[in-house]
């Protein structure tokens, strides 16, 4: 197919996509970049995006092969300028540019990059790439701007579409609580293991999505006179967020969202001052390593913290068990979506 008729094409399917309320983020990525390439006659076109460990490719059009790495190219320099877009005609004879990694190594000599805006600030980067020099002009960088707009805004779409998709999920689990009287325990009146269960299916998936940590401290009471008003109206200091949960056999587990070590420990030594001198184990759910990135349920660090609490800490103490970052349990790529 000639050339021009497939950029023709491409320019198509973007306005046939338009008329759509929420076209699918793949395929306008797919059909932007592409035309981007035909139309400035460029190497390639890319999305990057902001991930926890840097800018991390996104989608790419044009390159044959392995695609570059974005943290070498030009793109980080555009997240920090963010209300401006980077413009290289030549990074060879550039002064600023010429011992860059983007040229010595990656081989771009021609650059042109637009931050790509959420409402909440700059979250990637629209990169068209060529390995000869040339002067961009005017009309070139306004449609790289122009559809960096565009793509931005449908990755905040995305976004909202998997926020409100957990939101449903939770509205189902709140419903689920009070139709099933088996999600809550007859004994202590708390979430059972199975309402654990199905709170696992609605929240973590966002959680590894905005990659927060999760902390949990795991501990044994046996059954008291007044254990069961303790551990409600313990229950009732939590934030909304929180669980505490009655995993059976007189054993107790915390379950504290977005929390970090240092914060932990101070709503564990609240407890520990209501519960007594008893030793629990702690650790944190963290989604970028292994194994609690790869489990769809917290089993991996629920595990962490009860082997902890039967460590043979002392009474009082908190045991804490945490994974460390090694080559081998570090976060992968990420996936297109």
């Amino acid at each position: 197919m000639p050339e021009t008729e497939q950029a023709v094409n491409h320019l198509h399917a973007l306005g046939d996509m338009g008329s759509t309320c929420f076209p699918h983020a793949g395929d306008l990525f797919d059909h932007g970049l592409n035309l981007l390439v035909e139309q400035l006659g460029v190497d390639r076109a890319l999305v990057a995006s902001m991930t926890g460990r840097g800018l991390q490719n996104l989608w790419c059009a044009g390159a044959e092969g392995r695609v570059q790495d974005a943290s070498l190219n030009f793109c980080p320099q555009v997240m920090l300028e963010p209300h401006a877009t980077l413009v290289i005609d030549d990074a060879d004879a550039d002064p600023a540019w010429a011992a860059h990694s983007g040229w010595r190594i990656l081989g771009v000599r021609a650059y042109l990059g637009a931050p790509l805006r959420f409402t909440d600030g700059p979250m990637g980067v629209l990169s068209v790439q060529s390995s000869a020099a040339r002067a961009w002009q005017p009309a070139e960088v306004a449609l790289v701007n122009a559809m960096a707009i565009l793509f931005a805004k449908a990755m905040e779409v995305e976004a909202l579409k998997v926020e409100l998709a957990q939101a449903k999920e939770v509205l189902d689990l709140t419903a689920a609580v009070m139709e099933d009287h088996a999600l809550e325990s007859a004994r202590t009146g708390l979430p059972t293991r199975r309402y654990l269960e199905v709170w696992c299916r609605s929240n973590l998936t966002l959680a590894r999505r905005r990659q927060e940590i999760i902390a949990m401290a795991a501990w044994t009471q046996p059954a008291g006179p007044d254990r069961s008003q303790i551990l409600l109206a313990l229950a009732s200091t939590l934030r909304g967020v929180d669980l505490l949960v009655d995993m059976g056999r007189d054993r107790f587990l915390l379950v504290l969202p977005r929390t970090l070590k240092a914060g932990a420990e101070i709503v564990l030594e609240r407890f520990r001052h209501t519960l007594g001198p008893i030793a629990m184990g702690a650790t944190l759910w963290n989604p970028m390593l292994a194994p609690d990135r790869d489990a769809d349920t917290l089993q991996p660090a629920i595990r962490r913290a009860q082997a902890a609490d039967r460590g043979g800490g002392r009474e009082g103490d908190v045991v804490w068990s945490l994974l460390q970052p090694s080559r081998e349990n570090i976060l992968g790529e990420p996936g297109k979506w």
